[in-house]
């Protein structure tokens, strides 16, 4: 039986995951977690989950949330209420290998400035194939996923400190997840991940990916319904985290990106989802002010050293019209060639020196 970290606690967040629910619990078994470690956060289940895990895993406490708000109160309750220094954020549907925590806790330990540890992600069908690995951010506030269906045994041993991470298992560091602000539960879904972990990685602070450190996954298609929140919350990231001075930026290429998005959107039936996408994010403005404030507070690092121009994520739902394809390819070397324009003129990070928290410090200028 693996040797669990003592410093570790754990926080599954579920709904009507209960079909699945029994495999990621016995797998965090087989990794040695004693079970009073373990919460599951049940979003509003109504498949009996909390029921079932009082009666076939005694010891496992329970969460109950009234509401489905999407999946970020849950995981802000998982790490604001756990009592040990690290917390293993998971989603119910992944499966983690024995040795997997202690090799992240191991990486965290031995280097103070790493505060989130990412496992590679692989296909739980397909272990063989990578679904998220070397994640970044594309400077037009979209995902950037290198390896995704790839060879795992392509993916190298190097450790590797990323961009951005999905957090379908994370193992953070509990305070500076506080501090930066958690997640935003605004998003209900889309680009709640890529937010909480930008941020992390605006403080300064490290997020290692281990190749050794594995965890499988299961996958299922995007519905058409998450359009509404992926184009609302881009925008809102891109104005709450960006410098002024990117934003400014990245005008050209969104006047093109913005008009051609809406093209594929309404070619698919979703025009008027666009539309009150828009309407969304401008009921999200009257925060804007604090938001940007607390990205002022955490900024350790400059858009330029965070945000990359790489070919980006497609759904797969879009990725099959050869049209959004060959489009997608001349677009991408488009960004290429101004990204190469854009960041020398954009703010440098400020001064080096250790990573610092919420509380005080200066931040590189807007």
């Amino acid at each position: 039986m693996p040797n669990f970290p003592d410093d570790v606690d754990v926080a599954i967040v579920a709904h009507n995951n209960l079909a699945i629910l029994p495999a990621t619990l016995t797998s965090l078994a087989e990794a040695g977690c004693p079970r009073d470690r373990i919460t599951v956060v049940d979003v509003a289940s109504t498949d009996g989950t909390g029921e079932w895990i009082a009666r076939e895993w005694p010891g496992v406490r329970v969460r109950r949330l009234s509401k489905n708000e999407g999946p970020s109160p849950g995981r802000n309750v998982g790490i604001t209420e756990a009592s040990r220094r690290f917390v293993l954020l998971m989603d119910a549907d992944v499966h983690i290998q024995p040795d997997t925590v202690q090799r992240l806790h191991a990486a965290m330990i031995a280097d103070a400035t790493i505060k989130c540890g990412s496992p590679i992600v692989v296909h739980a069908n397909r272990p063989d194939l990578i679904q998220y690995a070397g994640g970044a951010m594309h400077y037009i506030c979209e995902a950037v996923n290198p390896w995704l269906d790839r060879p795992l045994a392509a993916r190298g041993l190097d450790a590797q400190d990323i961009g951005a991470a999905p957090t379908c298992a994370l193992l953070l560091d509990r305070q500076t997840s506080i501090e930066i602000g958690l997640f935003d539960e605004r998003y209900f879904i889309g680009k709640e991940d890529g937010d909480f972990t930008h941020r992390i990685k605006m403080a300064g602070y490290k997020m290692m990916e281990l190749p050794q450190a594995l965890v499988l996954h299961n996958s299922r298609p995007r519905g058409s319904w998450l359009f509404y929140y992926q184009i609302r919350n881009r925008w809102h990231f891109i104005l709450k985290n960006y410098q002024v001075r990117t934003i400014i930026g990245i005008i050209p290429p969104l006047l093109i990106y913005e008009p051609l998005q809406l093209i594929v959107l309404v070619g698919k039936g979703h025009g008027w989802t666009y539309l009150r996408a828009v309407g969304g994010l401008l009921a999200m403005l009257p925060t804007l002010p604090r938001d940007r404030a607390l990205a002022r507070r955490i900024r350790r690092k400059a858009d330029r050293d965070l945000l990359i121009s790489a070919p980006m994520v497609v759904r797969d739902d879009l990725a099959k019209h050869v049209i959004v394809n060959r489009g997608k390819a001349i677009y991408e070397r488009f960004l290429d060639a101004y990204w190469k324009l854009l960041k020398p003129l954009l703010a440098r990070s400020g001064a080096k020196g250790s990573p610092r928290s919420v509380a005080g410090g200066q931040g590189p200028p807007e």
